[in-house]
């Protein structure tokens, strides 16, 4: 008697069936009865969001793995984003910066004076589960910019929900401490401005480039 095998495997909203019609390949493929999970919602760096994710491994002697070409997106790893609701997510700016293990986010639009605030820390948060403390902050994104406690990202006000959840996305990286300058100040030392991509003008601090790329939509009217 030959009984049939159902396995799902689920990643947000999109699943992969799995069939297998040999019981002793059943037997032998636990891994389709549970899919993997993540312990606990992960932080993405993008937006500061607590995101579930779900996971697996195809063993193609279990049943057919889904293929690049039969229309089916194969399953991705759970990125490397740390969990939420760390311990560093309990700290104040001094302690934070202090901790090796967590990073500091500002307020990007109060940073950048777009908004009225006491202050422009926007919280601490764990650092990337692969951290990395040579990345260059000024030139990360915003997972590299997540992977050292050397950087400070920049996340401004996005969309909420109407439960009060509200995503962050992420603007810019400066190394901890530094500003990344303000757009309109007049330069007066000798210096060649970073190559910005489109989009985005130099920052400027006391007259010198300080090697930021200010998202133009941040800068405000020119006085």
């Amino acid at each position: 008697m030959r009984s049939l095998l159902l396995g799902v495997l689920c990643l947000t909203s999109s699943c992969v069936f799995i069939f297998d019609g040999d019981d002793e390949g059943d037997k032998a493929c636990p891994e389709y009865d549970t899919p993997a999970i993540a312990p606990a919602p992960l932080r993405d760096p993008g937006d500061l969001t607590c995101d579930a994710f779900y996971g697996g491994t195809c063993n193609p002697e279990c049943g057919p793995c889904p293929a690049a070409t039969s229309g089916v997106a194969p399953i991705p790893p759970i990125p490397s984003w740390p969990i939420c609701g760390h311990v560093c997510e309990s700290k104040g700016y001094a302690e934070c910066e202090a901790d090796p293990q967590c990073r500091v986010v500002l307020d990007a639009d109060c940073s950048f004076g777009n908004s009225a605030c006491l202050t422009d820390y926007l919280g601490c948060f764990p650092i990337d589960t692969q951290p990395d403390a040579s990345i260059a902050c000024f030139t990360a994104d915003a997972w590299d910019c997540s992977r050292s406690a050397g950087c400070t990202a920049y996340h401004s006000l996005g969309a909420c929900t109407p439960d009060g959840e509200c995503e962050r996305p992420f603007e810019l990286c400066a190394p901890e401490g530094q500003s990344p300058g303000q757009c309109y100040e007049q330069v007066t030392c000798r210096a060649v401005p970073p190559a910005c991509p489109a989009g985005t003008t130099p920052g400027i601090l006391s007259g010198c480039y300080t090697g930021a790329c200010i998202p133009q939509h941040l800068c405000g009217p020119q006085i």
